[in-house]
């Protein structure tokens, strides 16, 4: 190996690194073996080639080498790899190279078991794995496992002999061109890692440059290899490079041999051990797949196929897959899953659901029909997928991933059978009971995040009541819905009596909780606006799922984050803005906390109508994500067309008074209207019970009819 070739490399990547777009992630890299490894890889791009070497490198602060095609060796690129530490699968002193440098110098090698790239990631077949190519199918490659297994032998011959009988040492040591002083390394590893893209699906546009450029210099192959493996970088994919548990090798071995000394064997009994060995590596290189948005949509299509379904049907589908519990199903998620996935419901989720069914229609794998006009209700046109040929051979083999990349992203997580399993049952799942089953998710997902936020909080004596900060739901079988949302430094509680009189009204009504709330106020401290915009935003998606029509309702600063929603063109049937703050900002309340709490914290014997939980004090970084907040809704205005409903105060301020009749003109809703309240109203509107309360109630009223 040349190490200043070794060390170019690393330069060389850094330089592509700033240059592309490409996300590399590591994972799970801390606990690396010390000694001889094999590290056994998934194979579906030639990036493989060049960045592991290079990372595991890094890790293990020693030089890696590799197993590369021999088709690779030719010119240039094959005089780089030999001297970057690449040797050719057809090298008839392969083997004995490996063995030699896993057992004598704690060597680290890359190998693939799949034996080749395998461009549309079919690596299961009736249950087991078997490995598809352009020539046909073969189980994977029992190579790494033999490597591995023979070297362990030769470990424990070597240390068997070294003392008891040195001629038979210096013969074996000769037979592998040790020499006579080798340290034997201490242990032998098969190290499974596994690599996966997001996304990968391109556009035309990139493709087509490189089309352009190297039709007449390459092979259709290497074409297509070079289009898109560039296109991944330009792209800006991520990859994640995920590192599995150590399969040490000599347990296998003590397992077949027992107490006595191995020896070099190769018969049927052998051969079945080995395959174990490779069966078991197979199968942790493909349970460590990060599984990604991409993942669940096109396996979930390849699962209904002829079927006609709504779109919306298909994103609760991939929202319920994307926020299952992923310990209980064994996978690892993309970090794109990891924060909360409302978007997906609400169908503005920035191209990540409609990008790809736009490019499945533009591949005609998408048939759609119903409504046409551009006034047609969304949710009416209905889809279906039309399931392409899954078989592939020959030239089709390589121009899979440009072809049909949904074959290749589904087969991807074919090898995680409790995913499957999941995507299985949701892909028959009813449309009624879908929305039922979102309805319910997103109500767990609220419940566990208020959990998670009061943790840290355990033991402050001013941690809000449990029962304050829960967000507060009026269950009812109702055609239209409210979400009601509390103001800046209160809870959920604060709004029960009118939330109460809604439902009293036949209404269902919710009313989350603003991440930061209900725990204590130096909570508020790293939130910003954008998280209380999300809780908002899953709560008008839980009522779109029970409900025909929705209403949002805000309250004093909270009336910013109803606007947006409007703003953004989500369907409502009215808006109500009870006393806005668009001039100045609320204060903390300079009544006491509430009283009568139990020693724990969790209970309050107080009448929960009665009285609310008020914070004292907030951070100054809270202030400020209100005055941004409130500087987005006013930039807002003019895109709400929303009914709207506004109640003001008369004993608010001279500027709040200005600034909503300001603000109120700016707003571009046909029907609109402003009703200022008497003082000695306010409190009463909040119980459900005054003038104001039935004001709201008629307006919704004569919206929906």
């Amino acid at each position: 190996m040349n190490f200043l070739a070794y060390r170019t490399t690393g330069l060389a990547l850094k330089i592509l690194t700033a240059f592309f777009k490409a996300r590399i992630t590591l994972h799970d890299e801390k606990d690396l073996p010390p000694g001889g490894s094999i590290f056994v890889i998934n194979h579906f791009t030639r990036l493989e080639t060049l960045l592991l070497p290079y990372h595991i490198s890094k890790l293990l602060d020693k030089p890696v080498w590799s197993l590369a095609s021999p088709e690779l060796f030719g010119g240039l690129m094959g005089r780089y790899l030999e001297q970057v530490g690449a040797v050719s699968v057809g090298d008839p002193e392969r083997d004995k190279l490996i063995i030699k440098s896993l057992v004598g110098e704690n060597a680290a090698w890359i190998v693939f078991p799949e034996g080749r790239m395998v461009k549309n990631r079919k690596v299961i077949d009736r249950g087991s794995f078997m490995i598809t190519s352009e020539s046909g199918k073969h189980p994977p490659r029992t190579g790494a496992a033999a490597l591995a297994w023979r070297a362990e032998i030769l470990r424990r011959r070597l240390i068997a002999t070294k003392d008891s009988e040195p001629e038979s040492f210096a013969a074996l040591a000769a037979l592998f061109d040790l020499p006579p002083e080798t340290t034997v390394t201490e242990s032998l590893s098969l190290v499974p890692v596994n690599v996966s893209y997001y996304p990968l699906h391109f556009t035309d546009t990139i493709l087509s440059r490189f089309s352009a450029m190297l039709e007449d210099k390459l092979s259709p192959r290497m074409i297509e290899e070079v289009m898109v493996e560039s296109s991944m970088l330009l792209a800006g994919v991520d990859i994640d490079i995920r590192f599995g548990k150590t399969l040490p090798v000599a347990p296998a071995v003590e397992k077949f041999f027992g107490a006595k000394v191995p020896d070099f064997v190769d018969n049927k009994k052998s051969r079945r051990a080995l395959k174990r060995l490779t069966h078991d590596s197979m199968a942790t290189i493909y349970g460590l797949t990060t599984v990604n948005l991409d993942h669940l949509l096109a396996a979930l299509l390849y699962k209904t196929p002829g079927r006609s379904f709504v779109e919306i049907d298909l994103r609760r589908r991939a929202f319920l897959a994307a926020t299952s519990d992923a310990r209980a199903l064994g996978i690892f998620r993309h970090q794109g899953l990891e924060n909360s996935q409302v978007d997906l419901l609400l169908e503005k989720d920035d191209g990540r659901i409609s990008d790809l069914l736009e490019l499945a229609r533009e591949k005609g794998f998408l048939q759609v029909s119903g409504e046409s006009d551009a006034k047609a209700v969304k949710t009416e046109l209905r889809l279906r997928f039309l399931e392409p040929k899954k078989e592939c051979s020959g030239d089709s083999f390589h121009r899979i991933r440009i072809d049909n990349p949904f074959l290749v992203m589904a087969n991807a997580i074919e090898p995680l059978p409790a995913l499957q399993q999941l995507l299985r049952c949701l892909s028959w799942t009813p449309a009624w009971y879908l929305r039922r089953l979102t309805a319910k998710r997103l109500l767990e997902l609220m419940r566990q995040a208020y959990i998670k936020d009061r943790k840290p909080f355990q033991k402050d004596p001013e941690l809000c009541p449990l029962s304050y900060g829960t967000s507060y739901l009026v269950k009812r079988r109702a055609q239209v819905g409210i979400v009601l949302v509390h103001d800046w430094l209160t809870t959920p509680q604060s709004l029960k009596g009118l939330a109460d009189f809604f439902g009293r009204r036949g209404f269902l009504v919710l009313v989350p909780r603003l991440p930061g709330h209900g725990t204590v106020a130096a909570d508020l401290e790293e939130r910003d606006f954008g998280q209380w915009q999300t809780a908002v935003d899953e709560a008008y998606a839980y009522v779109d799922c029970l409900c025909r029509k929705v209403v949002v309702c805000g309250v004093g600063s909270s009336v910013s984050l109803a606007l947006s929603l409007a703003a953004r063109g989500h369907e409502m049937l009215a808006l109500l803005a009870l006393f806005p703050s668009f001039g100045s900002i609320p204060q903390p309340s300079s009544e006491p906390l509430v009283e009568g709490l139990e020693e724990d914290g969790e209970s309050c014997p107080i009448n929960p109508s009665e009285t609310v939980f008020t914070y004292q004090s907030c951070p100054a970084s809270s202030r400020r994500q209100i005055k941004k907040m409130l500087l987005q809704a006013v930039k807002n205005l003019p895109l709400v067309e929303t009914p709207l409903l506004m109640l003001q105060a008369d004993s608010a301020s001279k500027a709040d008074r200005q600034s909503a009749h300001k603000y109120f003109d700016k707003l571009a809703s046909r029907e609109k209207e402003l009703l200022l309240l008497p003082s000695d109203e306010l409190d009463s509107l909040i119980l459900g019970c005054s003038h104001g309360a039935r004001a709201l109630v008629d307006f919704v009223s004569r919206c929906s009819h």
